[in-house]
């Protein structure tokens, strides 16, 4: 029997709230879901590190220079209390690190900043290490270095170790050499470290994993016409091993 229009027309409405049902049951379905999801707990900053946000270094930003200025005051007690339990170890009372304060204590020789050239972390909330470097701002004479320990949460308990290791030689190019826009860079090691390249009011880091070729030289600024500005530039060299940074720096000039 072929339907009459009137059964064409009524054909649509008797489908209708069936698919209106089957809408509803996904979409609280869906609901279910996510509320079961929140009540366990998880978050975007939860224990999968794929999830986690980016580690907050405000809250320590400062602690490198607290600490520098203690130095500079010979304030053994507050020096004490930014170290680390590690470091207040090495040292072993504020005695102990009131002998080491002529060795720590850093002398630019005019305004300079910290600089984070390096990290080791797995995001915010996690037991995280930054790399500072104290550069003079005109000569940018690199003049001490801390690692400074924290949960990366954006808290004020950032802990410093003060036994940074400069013992990574860049051979190639040489200090105060005039280099290309893409200078390339040879190192004492078998890896290629982390480069970074500090400038004027700004800084970039190179390429991670630099390309070395079969002469032992790295390539790690690819893009001269962003990371590496023509002028005076103090590259800096940081490795991490066994859980300790070291780090190598050569000033140049780029052409």
């Amino acid at each position: 029997m072929v339907p009459t229009p009137a059964a064409k027309r009524r054909g649509p409405l008797r489908t209708g709230p069936a698919l209106i049902v089957v809408v509803v049951v996904v979409l609280i379905g869906l609901a279910v879901g996510a509320a079961a999801w929140l009540h366990s707990g998880r978050s975007l900053d939860d224990s999968d590190p794929c999830c986690r946000l980016p580690p907050d270094t405000s809250a320590i930003r400062d602690v490198p220079r607290r600490w520098q200025t203690a130095l500079a005051q010979g304030d053994v007690r507050a020096a004490w209390d930014l170290l680390t339990p590690q470091a207040q170890r090495r040292y072993g009372s504020a005695d102990g690190l009131r002998a080491a304060l002529p060795r720590l204590t850093m002398h630019p020789e005019g305004p300079a900043t910290w600089r984070q050239v390096a990290e080791t972390t797995q995001g915010r909330g996690t037991p995280s290490a930054f790399f500072y470097l104290l550069v003079e701002d005109r000569t940018l004479r690199p003049v001490g270095a801390v690692v400074a320990h924290s949960m990366a949460d954006g808290s004020h308990d950032g802990r410093i170790d003060p036994e940074t290791a400069a013992t990574m030689q860049i051979l190639s190019p040489a200090s105060r050499a005039t280099v290309g826009t893409r200078p390339r860079i040879h190192v004492a090691t078998d890896s290629p470290p982390t480069y970074v390249a500090v400038q004027a009011g700004r800084q970039a880091v190179g390429a991670v994993g630099a390309i070395r070729g079969t002469d032992g030289f790295d390539a790690p600024f690819p893009d001269p016409g962003t990371a590496v500005r023509p002028g005076l530039t103090l590259i800096v060299a940081v490795a991490k091993d066994n859980g300790r940074f070291s780090y190598g720096s050569v000033l140049v000039t780029v052409r």
